[in-house]
């Protein structure tokens, strides 16, 4: 009876260890930084690490290092790129496969200044199994209270980034003609970064009703961060601003929405995929 107990517990304990093992594989990515950000990536990824439960290899390369990354045939790339975005389009293999970037600081103060100044991104790597880490990094160095703060120590100008979330939550109200797909797309993001993703729809009338109602209160914080389908909505007594007027259906995003940049990285998501 004892060598049986002995054996069930022993077989429940080696059950146990691929899962922890598959956890931290699932929040485990490997990055690649610009030597340039070094000391002030490394203060952020240590703070990201021991205010997150997800596990960061980093390896820190000179410019020209990195530009060779993209040379061999097989060569192992990281889940996420840290680097000038110019010196990432100058490879057609890295803009095919870091399709996505959170830009977070200027290389200099003199480009903060230029009409196309050189900006440092996260780029995401789009084959990546672990996305919601890589995204929530990224959200991280561009957030003013957090990779900000060491950006600006090592004396390097920021951007206006997303007030840190770990799980932050983007609101759309949404043409009805529009819903399904509205959703469908979000259901995607939602996984993608580990957003909460909050849809309702109206028809323009009802939307403009509501808008107008909102923005005239002082509750504007409850004014949805995206507005899809409706036209120009909002944008007359500056509630919202629109974002692209090329575009079939047309949107725009509110001045007041808290995390305005993944709001709009949503957008553009759902921009490419009509």
């Amino acid at each position: 009876m004892l060598s049986m107990f002995v054996l069930a517990a022993m077989f429940v304990v080696w059950q146990k260890f691929p899962k922890s093992q598959e956890l931290e594989s699932e929040t485990e990515i490997f990055v690649i930084c610009d030597k340039r950000l070094q000391t002030p990536a490394q203060k952020t990824l240590t703070s990201f690490m021991k205010e997150c439960s997800y596990r960061i290899s980093i390896e820190f390369l000179e410019t020209e290092q990195i530009k060779t990354l993209f040379h061999g045939p097989n060569a192992t790339l990281p889940d996420m790129l840290i680097c000038n975005e110019f010196d990432l389009k100058s490879s057609e293999k890295a803009v095919s496969i870091y399709t996505d970037h959170i830009p977070f600081a200027f290389e200099s103060a003199r480009t903060a200044d230029l009409e196309s100044p050189a900006l440092f991104v996260c780029s995401i790597n789009e084959k990546t199994k672990n996305t919601r880490t890589a995204y929530s990094l990224g959200r991280y160095f561009s957030a003013p209270s957090r990779g900000q703060f060491f950006l600006a120590e090592a004396g390097f100008i920021g951007v206006d980034g997303d007030r840190w979330m770990l799980k932050p939550s983007v609101s759309i109200l949404v043409e009805q003609a529009y819903e399904k797909d509205i959703r469908s797309m979000a259901k995607y993001f939602s996984e993608r970064e580990g957003v909460k993703v909050d849809i309702a729809s109206k028809t323009p009338a009802d939307a403009n009703a509501t808008i107008n109602l909102i923005g005239k209160s002082n509750a504007k914080e409850y004014l949805p961060d995206l507005l899809i389908g409706f036209g120009s909505i909002g944008t007359q007594n500056s509630i919202y601003s629109p974002i692209s007027n090329q575009t079939v259906i047309g949107a725009s995003v509110a001045f007041s929405a808290k995390s305005k940049k993944t709001a709009l990285r949503f957008w553009k998501l759902f921009q490419n995929g009509l």
